[in-house]
């Protein structure tokens, strides 16, 4: 049984209403149980940033939004009514955390993962790797499954963002060599045998400008994967609010949602060996 929008609609932030055009249901979950971003934080009108962006272009293309801080949302009953579930997140999900709001049952994870097997559409972005860390250092579940765990950052600059794999459906909007101001993150355990590299972040100067930080070949930042019958795309930009405001990165997240959600062709050919150089 599908569960109840009216229900749902208690649960989230105030956004504004209207038709669907499709079907596509999206869930937008920004729970902070570790450091929380300013793109996520409630505002005076009970949204953010993010969430207000994602209404935007749900309101653009037609399809249904829920965005929530709610992590308990995150369980298989409540995960069969969406196609896609995005993620901007940070910390151990399961724990109220800095934000205090609901965490997720000790069952979400392996409820996410089976709802993607089974044909769901999951998208991080930013610090969605900075979630689930393990005390060990060691990749968690969640951090195999989402492809790579956050690592450190250095100063925010103007990176320039190469296309891998220009053809495939989720990069309309991006162009070959995107420069962009954001925050940049490094990454650890990063799940090489699973990887499909979509574009990589050349930190051009910063090699030696921060050479404790960006002094390395090109890395990725944007990637995808499959998984049973479900996809998984991950993009590490948006920690800044103008990001969000770009035309073209709003561009980018529709066709992340389209793919996400089964449309086109998969190309998850694992490409990590070919592409990147460690």
């Amino acid at each position: 049984m599908r569960v109840s929008w009216l229900l749902i609609a208690a649960m989230v932030f105030s956004i504004p209403s209207f038709a669907a055009e499709n079907d596509l249901r999206v869930l937008f979950l920004s729970k902070s149980a570790g450091f929380e971003h300013s793109a996520i934080k409630t505002q005076d009108d009970g949204s953010n940033h993010v969430a207000r962006t994602l209404q935007k272009i749900a309101g653009d293309k037609g399809f249904a939004l829920v965005a929530t801080k709610d992590a308990s949302m995150i369980n298989a009953a409540t995960l069969k009514d969406f196609d896609v579930v995005i993620f901007y997140t940070t910390g151990v999900l399961t724990e109220p955390g800095t934000d205090k709001h609901p965490p997720m049952g000790a069952n979400g994870v392996a409820d996410l993962q089976a709802w993607i097997d089974a044909g769901g559409g999951f998208i991080g972005y930013h610090s969605a790797t900075d979630t689930f860390h393990m005390p060990d250092g060691s990749a968690s579940p969640y951090v195999k499954m989402i492809g790579g765990e956050f690592l450190t950052h250095g100063k925010q600059f103007p990176g320039t963002v190469k296309v891998v794999d220009k053809k495939h459906p989720a990069m309309k909007g991006f162009t070959h060599n995107w420069v962009i101001r954001d925050e940049w993150y490094l990454f650890k355990n990063m799940n090489k045998d699973t990887m499909h590299v979509l574009a990589v972040l050349d930190p051009g100067r910063q090699r030696e400008r921060q050479p404790d930080r960006y002094n390395l070949p090109d890395y990725p930042i944007v990637w995808c994967s499959a998984s049973g019958e479900g996809r998984i795309y991950y993009n590490g930009m948006g920690h800044r609010e103008d990001v969000w405001d770009h035309p073209d990165f709003q561009t980018t997240v529709w066709s992340a949602i389209q793919w996400a959600s089964g449309q086109g062709k998969t190309k998850a050919d694992p490409n990590y060996k070919s592409k990147v150089k460690d």
